[in-house]
């Protein structure tokens, strides 16, 4: 079931727990925006936009997952990774390095 955006925006700043090949991680929901319309029916609805980071380590495949969440319950989502986060001052061996990750609602 898709959550509407008032929703996804009572979690912002909460986490998510993730099930993966390597066990649990935890993913935290840093955004949730409504894209533009573009022409689309008034009948269907407006895309989202997700940003979740977590741990830079194990790095997701880009997959559907299972996602827990104490408001939204159990999920299950296509996350797309795309990019570390901060940008800048992102090492390998920074310890506080994480990973972002995408969901998109069309």
């Amino acid at each position: 079931m898709r959550p509407d955006l008032e929703k996804l925006q009572s979690c912002l700043h909460t986490v998510f727990s993730v099930y993966t090949a390597a066990g649990i991680i935890e993913l935290r929901l840093e955004k949730a925006i409504e894209l533009p319309r573009s022409g689309l029916p008034d009948t269907l609805p407006s895309p989202l936009n997700l940003t979740l980071t977590g741990p830079a380590e194990p790095l997701l495949s880009d997959a559907q997952y299972y996602l827990d969440h104490p408001l939204l319950g159990r999920q299950l989502w296509f996350l797309n990774a795309f990019s570390y986060a901060p940008f800048l001052n992102n090492t390998a061996d920074d310890p506080n390095r994480s990973q972002r990750y995408q969901v998109l609602f069309t």
